[in-house]
């Protein structure tokens, strides 16, 4: 009955109507995370950037559950008809669109793909990132992980499973990795992104 949920988050506040149709939650979390590091890095100020090496491997484990539980309700609320299906639905959905996104949007040509491999999975893009830096296919890699899972579904899934803790008596000590008294893993939403580079574009 608990979870750790982004507090006071207002999409207004970052994106108009426009672009909200096309992002789902984790997505949203995922520009907000990379728009920051790319700002931090100052990557976009190198004089000589080459941006056709410059990629972007951003993933999520899940991708949009938030637009799946939404789009069925609506399609079986609707007697299962698909005219009330959006066409933003599989869009919203994909994990690789929010790299193929941030990409358009900085204007970055190099590599552009997701890695998923669940709760690893964007400890496998960091270390995707470093071996194509090290392989001299690219200069710079945007790489980041995003997550929104945090729905009727996620919860109701995990919960099925057994493999979400049930402290509910004590939440703030329910996650507790490699602890004999364990019970099961806290669901989590948020965004993470680093800009990685070889050390002489650095």
């Amino acid at each position: 009955k608990f979870g750790c949920t982004v507090k006071n988050y207002n999409a207004a506040d970052h994106f108009d109507k426009k672009e909200l149709k096309k992002l789902d939650l984790f997505a949203q979390y995922a520009h907000i995370a990379a728009d920051e590091a790319i700002k931090d890095s100052k990557l976009l100020e190198y004089a000589d950037l080459n941006k056709k090496k410059v990629g972007v491997l951003y993933t999520s484990g899940f991708g949009g559950l938030n637009t799946f539980e939404e789009e069925f309700s609506s399609y079986y609320q609707n007697g299962k008809n698909p005219r009330y299906l959006s066409p933003f639905f599989i869009p919203r959905m994909l994990i690789n669109l929010v790299s193929g996104n941030i990409s358009i949007k900085y204007g970055l040509k190099g590599m552009n793909f997701s890695v998923v491999a669940a709760c690893a999975s964007s400890a496998n893009a960091l270390i995707d990132a470093l071996n194509y830096i090290r392989l001299g296919k690219a200069d710079a890699i945007v790489v980041g992980g995003a997550e929104a899972a945090i729905t009727e579904i996620g919860i109701g899934a995990f919960g099925a499973m057994k493999a979400l803790s049930e402290r509910n008596d004590d939440p703030e000590t329910a996650s507790r990795p490699f602890d004999k008294n364990r019970d099961g893993f806290v669901m989590g939403e948020g965004a993470g992104c680093m800009i990685v580079e070889s050390l002489s574009h650095a």
